[in-house]
């Protein structure tokens, strides 16, 4: 990789990234879906009792079972309950009034709604009180945190050598034209395994080759045992950022090498021992995971609770499965596979850092392949890969350059358009999604949620929306636009090669 690398003017590239945040950040808040899922009930108990037990909503999912030694936890590990519980805490006081109002109301189950978990709350005199937790964990953890991850992205690729404004596109392209807007609807851990490796990975990452700092390792350190914290899946992102730590640290001399390998491995045992802590806390062993635990179900009857060899067909479903493979959610991510034979394109990846995203999205794909749960995925659509997609953007991104502009320019459009359709109607397919927006007025999940509940929502409800995103959006975008886009990211002569670019 090339070591001359322009210096990026502060003032052309910060307000694009800015504009990816907010504009991530928007759409994501206003696509948030009123869904409760197993890691919202030990964020509520949590800021609710200071406990991560939630023996009290024992029979409302089936991932909730009881412990061995009492008390009741979800199967899966605590991460995004303990980042989602924090807006939780913050708001405790509004979300106790609300409470206590919803509690006053009478208790009406909502016509439709007479199975589930939504009629629990509605019988409990709650629904509006999980309806604000399920909007205060998407706007105050999901959206912000995945938002972040689209700006990383994008003054990474701007301190590459993209310039700003195309750097911003690819964030945007990344942030609204994957389905990573589909995941963001409501807590969920995948989608934040997929920020914490991301943002790990481009800390590690300097296209000029300066030493890596024990700051920086530290920081992706930090995030790959976060991404643990949440999903054993976690264990390829250590594995991955490890590795590439190593990689990074053995182009400079010993004492900086080891300075940075310490400090990566250090970061990461916080993260792990508060994992031992819950599993010893909640089960009674810190080394068994929570599936360990269960009840026995029909994809744990495969391997050691589920995981188990990796499947041929399964492999095939994460990938073309109607209802939850990734294709079937984003076919133009498929150009991934296109890019280490595309080297003539003005802006690529370095060969190294393009064999660590291939490894990254290799183990994630074997990962999913053995483990069984993934075939239940249709019930909330595609999840699983969701780590493996920031690593497949990018390289689809790079071999997209190889196509004509306006095919570059469809694509673009087409995976935009699918994204936000998919999202907005939350259905797995493109045309049930278009025809359940047609049948429902073009209303969003959470106001035919709130609809149901008893709000009066009528056909005006979408129309203000989308008028005052589109606003905000034309303001987050017009102006600074127009100053910046003929300003160069990088002077004429200091222009980097195309071999040493993102």
């Amino acid at each position: 990789m090339k070591k001359a690398m322009a210096q990026v003017r502060p003032f052309t590239v910060r307000p694009f990234t800015w504009r990816v945040f907010l504009t991530c950040w928007l759409v994501y808040t206003a696509f948030w879906t009123p869904f409760i899922v197993r890691e919202h009930y030990p964020a509520i108990a949590l800021a609710q009792r200071g406990s991560l037990n939630v023996e009290a909503y024992l029979g409302w999912t089936d991932d909730i079972f009881r412990a061995p030694r009492g008390g009741a936890y979800i199967n899966n590990n605590p991460g995004a309950s303990l980042l989602g519980a924090v807006p939780l805490v913050l708001l405790r006081p509004l979300l106790d009034r609300v409470d206590q109002w919803n509690q006053r109301r009478p208790r009406t189950i909502p016509k439709g709604e007479e199975d589930g978990a939504f009629a629990r709350m509605a019988a409990a005199g709650r629904e509006f009180y999980f309806l604000l937790v399920a909007f205060l964990t998407v706007a105050m953890v999901m959206a912000p945190a995945t938002a972040g991850a689209a700006a990383f992205l994008c003054s990474s690729l701007a301190g590459a050598g993209v310039p700003a404004a195309s750097s911003a596109v690819a964030a945007i392209l990344y942030g609204l034209g994957t389905p990573v807007l589909f995941r963001a609807g409501y807590l969920n851990h995948n989608l934040l395994v997929a920020d914490a490796g991301l943002a790990a990975l481009l800390l590690l990452w300097d296209p000029a080759a300066r030493p890596l700092s024990p700051a920086r390792a530290a920081a992706a350190g930090l995030l790959a045992g976060f991404s643990l914290l949440c999903d054993y899946s976690g264990v390829v992102v250590i594995a991955v950022t490890a590795l590439y730590a190593w990689m990074r640290s053995a182009e400079h001399g010993q004492p900086e090498r080891w300075r940075a390998v310490w400090a990566f491995a250090a970061s990461v045992v916080p993260a792990v021992a508060v994992l031992v802590i819950y599993q010893a806390w909640a089960f009674g062993a810190p080394y068994w995971p929570s599936q360990h635990y269960m009840p026995p179900t029909a994809p744990t009857s495969r391997g050691y609770r589920g995981i188990d060899w990796p499947s041929p067909g399964l492999l095939w479903a994460n990938f073309f499965d109607p209802r939850f493979g990734l294709f079937a959610y984003c076919p133009v991510l498929m150009l991934a596979f296109a890019a280490p034979f595309l080297t003539r394109v003005r802006h690529r990846v370095p060969r190294r850092e393009m064999w660590i995203l291939a490894v990254y999205v290799g183990l994630f794909v074997l990962f999913c392949a053995a483990n069984q749960y993934s075939w239940l995925q249709w019930t909330t659509g595609f999840r699983y890969l969701a780590p493996a997609v920031p690593a497949l953007a990018i390289l689809a991104m790079q071999a997209g350059q190889a196509l004509p502009r306006l095919a570059r320019r469809v694509l673009a459009a087409a995976a935009l358009a699918q994204s936000l359709i998919v999202a907005a109607a939350y259905q797995a397919d493109i045309r049930t999604s278009v025809s359940a927006l047609i049948r429902n007025r073009f209303e969003l999940p959470w106001m035919i949620r709130l609809g149901a509940a008893g709000v009066p929502v009528t056909g005006l409800w979408p129309l203000v929306l989308f008028l005052l995103l589109g606003l905000a959006v034309g303001l987050i975008w017009l102006n600074p636009w127009r100053r910046h886009r003929s300003v160069p990211a990088h002077s004429p002569s200091t222009r980097p090669s195309s071999s040493s670019v993102c």
